[in-house]
């Protein structure tokens, strides 16, 4: 069954439910979008080549720049991670979703080029960051001072030529 689909069928149980009064109410509420984080199949496409590395993308913007991010939204993606991927693409971020605050760790295991690391809490608020952190430092892990929702890793020297600072904005 399509997500559309099942968000009709949904709203029309609801409907039944609540009755007329109800039934008024979800028809003038404006409904926002699906999240793309716990829908996959809504993720937007990306190049052939980067499929393979990449297979779950979706926009989000960085302190004002517009970028793509594989996410990794399951136990074994956010274990992978970047693990044997051979580069990461230009205007490319690769993003864990933990969906729980917590003091998430990083490991540069199987890198094959260095990384800036940002830490965000759940509004998307920049906590820590990491810059240039190489796969030489395997097996070292790397962890904020403060719980955080989310990390995101970016080629090394992102955060220094967009100027991203501590308490900047992820827009997901």
């Amino acid at each position: 069954m399509l997500l559309a689909e099942k968000i009709v069928l949904s709203t029309l149980a609801l409907a039944l439910v609540m009755g007329a009064g109800g039934l008024y109410w979800l028809i003038t509420k404006p409904v926002p979008p699906p999240d793309p984080l716990m829908f996959p199949e809504i993720a937007t496409p990306l190049a052939e080549e980067w499929r393979e590395y990449y297979p779950k993308t979706i926009p989000i913007n960085i302190a004002g720049i517009d970028m793509l991010a594989s996410v990794a939204n399951t136990v074994p993606d956010r274990i992978k991670g970047l693990s044997g991927t051979p580069y990461l693409p230009d205007g490319l971020v690769k993003l864990f979703a933990f969906h729980v605050a917590g003091k998430h760790s990083i490991w540069m295991k199987d890198m094959n080029y260095p990384l800036d690391i940002m830490w965000l809490e759940e509004d998307g608020t920049i906590v820590h960051i990491a810059e240039k952190v190489s796969p030489d430092s395997y097996p070292t892990s790397f962890a904020p001072p403060v719980p955080a929702w989310y990390v995101i890793e970016a080629n090394a020297g992102f955060v220094a030529s967009s100027s991203i600072t501590v308490g900047d904005k992820v827009v997901l």
